[in-house]
């Protein structure tokens, strides 16, 4: 958030890095950037605002159902558009992801807009209508290299899947799709030179190409993401997709802003309708089923390899809801006097489930009312304040509530301009870590954890408690 505001309002990010395709992020590990540039320009128009940066995650992801309606309603029926409407709208996992503002939660719907507007084009009789939806529908595929790592493998695999089956079905001539391929190249050379050079060490280095720039990144992100390729790969391969499919069938997995215990990420009672709708594509293989299948083939490796939780093997899940779709239609097809049982068990499933997501106590990192707290006390217009905090995130929360430009927040860190230390450490803009050789000015605040009060007594005398807030589960005290 923090980046995609400095990006907006300075032209550079948190590192005064210009144009980066790829975020080096707070300690060098990185961020893909699409959803940085995005949100960005929200924020530059209606303000730093939490609400703000998530808001355009939740139009797209409405966006995306639009479209995917428009696409079921002229290639196919009002009905077919009913239940992909409704299977896809009521998904818990799409629901969660719509709702916060990750980098990869943008990812999921450029693939599924994309390869919607490039089946219409498929599908279009008139060749000028159709090039344009097939640039259209390709760019935005493309846009998913630069919103998540992961897209990296996916997208060779699905769009050469793709390729095979149109072209040797004839459903897409070569000359319709030398151009839209061709725009897609050059969208995603940046991205791919940078994929190169960030994970080769000798290239790996902070560069500008054009009018982009390529960052360095300090922490690898294999570690988090993939399994151990140097040890028993077979085994590491096996146990891993078995680890992921048991998150499936146990209907969580265990992130709580993914996912709620037992309803899993399409509802527990929809796998009879996956198996039956799978049975479908593979045996009829219509146009619209090469998507599905070249998708679902594209999500094979990524499953053996990247590690598993519903974010990182988030491609697989539009695909999935697309089958469920398709074997409910079939059922309400043959035997319609389901349907009202099945439309009553979606919107009850969903009305608990939103319910239990929305309501119940969870994870989620900070509370939103600690930061408006922050801002409402305008820390700027203290010199200093204090802080004693063993959250973390109490350190992210702060570019949150008390933004300063990026060119500031280098100058005050711990290693100001450092290309090295990246993080803030002890120091960020008149924030300063509190210890026992802390030197309190006047015009100060100090913010700490109530537990910590005794520890700090000496520092507090002659000080009011003026406010408090919950924060990582911690009751915090302000004191001036």
């Amino acid at each position: 958030m923090y980046d995609s505001w400095s990006l907006a309002n300075y032209g550079v990010d948190s590192h005064l890095i210009k144009n980066p395709v790829y975020l080096e992020g707070h300690v060098g590990q990185g961020q893909s950037v699409l959803y940085a540039y995005i949100a960005g320009l929200f924020m530059k128009i209606f303000g730093y605002k939490l609400f703000i940066f998530r808001l355009p995650l939740v139009l797209i992801s409405i966006g995306t159902l639009l479209i995917l309606i428009y696409v079921a309603l002229h290639r196919g029926s009002a009905r077919v558009a009913f239940w992909l409407a409704l299977v896809v709208a009521s998904s818990p996992y799409i629901l969660d992801i719509s709702r916060f503002g990750m980098d990869c939660n943008v990812a999921p719907f450029m693939v599924a807009s994309g390869s919607a507007l490039t089946y219409l084009g498929v599908t279009q009789k008139k060749r000028f209508v159709r090039i344009i939806q097939l640039i259209v529908g390709f760019l935005i595929i493309g846009l998913t290299a630069y919103s998540y790592n992961v897209g990296w493998m996916f997208l060779p695999i699905y769009l050469l899947n793709l390729a095979i089956f149109l072209l040797t079905t004839r459903k897409v001539k070569i000359t319709d799709a030398i151009l839209p391929v061709t725009l897609l190249i050059i969208e995603i050379i940046p991205i791919m030179i940078f994929a190169v050079r960030s994970n080769i060490p000798s290239l790996n280095k902070t560069v500008k190409i054009l009018f982009w720039t390529s960052p360095e990144l300090q922490v690898g992100r294999v570690g988090a993401s993939f399994i151990d390729f140097k040890h028993n790969l077979v085994t590491n391969m096996y146990h891993n997709l078995i680890s992921g499919l048991m998150q499936f069938v146990n209907g969580t997995d265990g992130l709580s802003s993914n996912s709620v215990a037992n309803f899993g990420p399409y509802y527990m009672f929809a796998l009879p309708f996956f198996i039956w709708g799978l049975f479908i594509i593979l045996k009829r293989r219509a146009t619209v089923d090469y998507f599905v299948i070249s998708s679902l083939v594209a999500m094979i490796p990524i499953m053996l390899v990247v590690t598993p939780n519903y974010n990182h093997w988030i491609f697989l899940h539009f695909s999935v809801l697309v089958v469920i779709g398709i074997g409910i239609i079939d059922l309400v097809n043959n035997y319609g006097k389901f349907k009202y049982a099945l439309i009553a068990t979606y919107v009850i499933s969903m009305v608990i489930y939103t319910n239990q997501y929305f309501t119940l106590e969870r994870y989620t990192g900070f509370d939103i009312s600690a930061l408006n707290k922050i801002t409402s006390i305008n820390t700027h217009r203290y010199k200093k304040v204090y802080f004693a905090s063993d959250s973390e995130f109490f350190m992210y929360a702060l570019r949150v509530a008390a933004p300063v430009s990026p060119y500031e927040f280098q100058k005050t860190k711990d290693h100001p301009y450092s290309k090295v230390h990246l993080g803030m450490d002890t120091k960020y803009s008149n924030f300063e870590r509190l210890s026992d050789d802390s030197n309190i000015v006047k015009n100060s605040l100090i913010i700490l954890p109530k537990e910590k009060v005794s520890e700090y007594d000496n520092k507090l005398k002659g000080r009011n408690n003026i406010d408090t807030f919950i924060f990582d589960s911690a009751e915090y005290l302000i004191y001036r």
